[in-house]
């Protein structure tokens, strides 16, 4: 690795530390950014099954793949030309993902006790409240907002963290 290989590197993984940073106090914006991705990434997948449909449009049930590509990418013009409006659904969109989440441990900590598992409780009692806070984040969208943001900041900071980890390390290995 050369000497820009390690700067870029290296500044790489301070800017992912500033990103998750910025992204945990900026709630408000960071749900807006996600919502236009998600906007994005609609139309791009719209587009992508409108052009799977013309290699496919002799075979059976082709024209859903149309229908789709067609709902796609019209869902992410309306996305990404109302961003206030979709943002305000990526708080809805992470308090259903932390419901199902309860969900499952709650039924996985039900299983683990029918198999006879002595510690299905803290199971349990981890579902019951990761799906209280589900609900709680559905019906407080500000605390969705700012929960979406903390989890994806700290997740850049990690991941700056241990870039920064791994430039130290390797920076011994490789000297320049």
């Amino acid at each position: 690795m050369g000497k820009l290989g390690r700067v870029l590197w290296l500044i790489f993984g301070i800017l992912l530390i500033i990103s998750g940073i910025a992204t945990m106090f900026n709630p408000i914006e960071t749900v807006l950014i996600l919502a236009y991705i998600i906007g994005f990434l609609t139309i791009f997948s719209g587009i992508s099954s409108i052009f799977y449909f013309f290699g496919l449009k002799h075979k059976s049930g082709s024209t859903l793949i149309l229908l789709d590509g067609i709902i796609s990418a019209v869902c992410g013009i309306i996305i990404i030309s109302n961003l206030q409006i979709s943002g305000a659904f990526v708080p809805y969109i992470a308090a259903f993902f932390v419901i199902v989440r309860g969900v499952v441990a709650i039924s996985s900590s039900i299983e683990l006790k029918k198999e006879g598992y002595n510690q299905w409780g803290l199971s349990m009692i981890s579902g019951i409240l990761t799906l209280l806070a589900g609900i709680i984040l559905t019906f407080n969208p500000l605390l969705g907002a700012v929960y979406v943001s903390v989890v994806l900041g700290l997740s850049l900071v990690l991941y700056g963290i241990i870039t920064l980890q791994l430039w130290f390390a390797y920076g011994k290995f490789f000297k320049i």
